[in-house]
């Protein structure tokens, strides 16, 4: 018996179907953007609050109100984006371009937001707040020209069910190529200042001692931020221009869109907001969105001030990734055999015991304490990054699919619309909660500034610790309950999306399609629209209804 080639096996491990050339590498090729946009993601939620308040010497409320202002520019941005990228003509697709456009800035914004050209050494921690609110706009609006038309290509590239979870692996594996090395880079250099003598024992010295003696932020001088800042936006280039110049979309230069005019915007939104599919999306991604958003802002408090364990941040960040990673083949697992929510309930109580630890964590006062407040990060890493997996993963999931019950009730393919709310939401609630988190940290004490762009000079007022506890805590394990609540009430199957897809397939090809009641209830059960009022209910003049086709994409109702 003969062995199956190494790639083979490596897709029947993963359960990818389909020759390299057609499945595989079209996967990639989308894919590859993410080690970009999860490399630097990444980058800034480990580094960027430590590199302004402990290295540049702002306040945390500077540095919430740096956070609030790009938030507030996304708002304006990101859905303008998903409007023009709707309404694109153009023969190589109407995303991909724009892609390609957002290359150079994006990659040169991340490298401002690591260097300051000078201005910080005027001592001025207003000027330097100015000019990293100029830098994060800039890198912000980078990201939304990458991002937005990114992820609206994916229901187009893969329009089947499990299809889009097949690309959305591949996407897992492609993050953690984006973060391993740029957690690797960082780890090294951010470690490793002023060598006397620059060796590889050394370097590989320095990068085993970072997980046991991790450096404090304020000891690391500026220039080591700004080289890993200008070796990372180099290396991000590449995979970006893999996505922009090898995937391929349909051309769009015949699309026809409704006209443009003052009241448009609005009635997008308002159309989008009418399906109950979306309305349950948007719950569950702004819900989690924001629960990490909380949860993100207040980690370098929670390690450095609450528990005094950064000298292990280096260790406590590789655990964060290998049980992060960890739960990807048991999330897409149990969503092949389960469906797209599965993951969520397996998972997310391990997500809702990390944070309850978190409120038994203090500040270590004795050699015992000290070991135990070590155990008890750790088991809260392992857990946190574990639980926090799976619905992730569920919401990757169930985006592509909302786009086909906005197509239900429009007649229209508004992929960068639904993306907006994809990219938005998360950044939105990242720069809201930044600003809610940041000063009101500074209320309940957490003192790190002098008021100049020197180094931080820190002070913990008496009640710091029950802030922390609050933000890093309290209110994500809110967010997460109702979140669920949301995730329960999200009711479309593999069967459901399958029905929408092929009678949208019969309406196109015949003019009109012929529903069943049962199957009419289920549109309007996922819809929450009455069936007269939507597009994929209307006839066409002279057209003869038929049933849902099937055969026209690839599906068999018969088959489970």
């Amino acid at each position: 018996m003969s062995r199956q080639p190494f790639g083979e096996r490596v897709k029947r491990a993963i359960g990818i179907q389909g020759a390299a050339k057609d499945t595989i590498y079209p996967m990639l090729s989308y894919n590859a953007t993410n080690i970009a946009t999860s490399g630097a993601q990444y980058f800034f939620d480990l580094y960027y609050i430590p590199f302004l308040v402990y290295v540049e010497g702002l306040s945390t409320a500077q540095v919430g109100f740096v956070i609030l202002l790009k938030s507030i520019w996304d708002a304006v941005t990101d859905p303008m984006m998903g409007i023009i990228t709707d309404r694109t003509h153009s023969r190589f697709g109407k995303h991909r371009i724009y892609v390609l456009a957002a290359a150079v800035p994006f990659c040169f914004s991340f490298f401002m937001t690591w260097y300051s050209f000078g201005i910080s050494n005027s001592m001025n921690s207003v000027a330097v707040m100015w000019y990293y609110v100029t830098a994060y706009l800039l890198y912000s609006t980078a990201t939304t020209l990458l991002m937005v038309p990114h992820t609206a290509m994916l229901p187009e590239l893969a329009p089947e069910y499990f299809l889009r979870t097949q690309y959305n692996s591949v996407g897992y594996l492609m993050n953690s190529s984006g973060m391993v090395p740029s957690f690797i880079l960082a780890t090294i250099v951010l470690n490793y200042v002023r060598p006397a003598r620059l060796t590889v024992g050394s370097v590989l010295k320095a990068f085993g001692n970072c997980f046991t003696h991790a450096l404090e932020p304020e000891t690391i001088p500026k220039s080591n931020y700004m080289g890993v800042g200008l070796v990372l936006a180099l290396a991000y280039l590449v995979p970006i221009l893999i996505t922009a110049l090898k995937c391929k979309e349909r051309s769009s230069l015949h699309d026809r869109f409704a006209p443009f005019d003052r009241t448009y915007v609005l009635r997008e939104y308002v159309q989008v907001f009418k399906s109950r599919a979306f309305r349950q999306y948007f719950a569950i991604t702004s819900l989690y969105a924001v629960a990490l958003g909380f949860y993100n802002n207040t980690k370098i408090f929670l390690i450095k001030e609450l528990t005094n364990t950064y000298y292990l941040y280096g260790m406590i960040n590789v655990i964060a990734g290998v049980f992060q990673a960890s739960g990807f083949p048991i999330n897409y697992a149990l969503t092949k055999k389960y469906g797209k929510q599965m993951c969520s309930w397996i998972t997310t109580p391990f997500y809702l015991a990390a944070l309850g630890i978190v409120l038994f964590l203090r500040t270590p006062a004795t050699p015992g304490g000290k070991t135990l407040t070590v155990i008890l990060v750790i088991i809260h890493t392992v857990f946190y990054f574990f639980g926090l997996s799976g619905l992730g993963f569920t919401g990757n999931n169930i985006y592509p699919d909302i786009t086909d019950v906005d197509e239900m009730i429009t007649g229209r393919r508004r992929e960068g619309m639904i993306a907006t709310f994809n990219t938005f939401v998360k950044k939105i609630s990242a720069g809201v909660m930044g600003m809610i988190v940041l000063s009101g940290l500074q209320l309940f004490g957490v003192q790190t500034s002098d008021g100049t762009s020197a180094k931080a000079a820190v002070g913990v007022g008496r009640y710091a610790n029950v802030g922390i506890k609050f933000f890093a805590a309290f209110v994500p394990m809110l967010c997460i309950v109702f979140c669920l609540i949301a995730l329960k009430n999200f009711s479309m199957t593999k069967e459901d999306h399958g029905l929408i897809r092929a009678a949208i397939a019969a309406k196109k090809k015949y003019g009109a399609v012929k529903m069943t009641p049962e199957q009419i209830r289920t549109c309007e059960k996922i819809s929450r629209q009455p069936w007269e009022s939507m597009w994929i209910s209307q006839t066409e003049q002279g057209a003869e209804a038929h049933a849902p086709e099937w055969e026209e994409i690839g599906q068999d109702p018969a088959l489970p």
